[in-house]
């Protein structure tokens, strides 16, 4: 996360915190520059992008 410029407490993070919007939006767009590879197969940087995504309330 802090290598997509994201740092906060994100134990403390309640479900309803609109840091989650900001955080979202900050991993879509690193998924749609960097995720995918030139056969569009998602890269490293992709599968960690979706994770976080998929864990996002």
């Amino acid at each position: 996360m802090k290598s997509l410029g994201l740092e906060c407490d994100f134990n403390n993070l309640s479900e309803e915190d609109d840091y989650w919007i900001d955080i979202e939006d900050t991993v879509a767009d690193r998924l749609q520059y960097d995720g995918f590879d030139k056969d569009y197969k998602p890269t490293s940087i992709g599968l960690m992008c979706e994770a976080i995504l998929d864990k996002i309330p």
